[in-house]
């Protein structure tokens, strides 16, 4: 046994990268409005795996949720794409809570029945 220790750098110490706080804070963008989605679509991206992509006229196609089978992500996309065309009705609080300035027609008539004492 050598009676000298000599010191050998290890050649991947500088390919490790440090978290540091210095990089900007760059707020995520607000997420599409009804007015810009056009649908969600169903796409293979692995041999087992399926995306569900949500599509808008301002921020593309994007990644909303993984499935191991085509039929519950096309099961999935459907149910969004329903939703989207038709949308279900507002609940009796939610349109208690909602800014009168932005209410449609239909809902003016729930709200206007609800604080008349008919429904929940």
């Amino acid at each position: 046994m050598p009676d000298t220790l000599t010191f050998k750098p290890d050649p991947m110490i500088n390919n490790i990268e440090t978290g540091s706080g210095r990089k900007p804070y760059r707020p995520q963008p607000a997420p599409p409005t009804r007015k810009q989605l056009t649908g969600w679509t169903v796409e293979q991206v692995g041999p087992e795996k399926w995306r569900v992509f949500r599509n808008s006229t301002t921020q593309g196609k994007q990644a909303i949720i993984d499935y191991p089978t085509p039929e519950g992500a096309q099961s999935f996309a459907d149910g969004c794409n329903g939703e989207h065309k038709n949308p279900t009705k507002m609940s009796a609080s939610s349109l208690r809570n909602k800014a009168k300035e932005y209410l449609t027609d239909e809902e003016k008539a729930d709200l206007a029945a609800l604080e008349s004492g008919e429904g929940i």
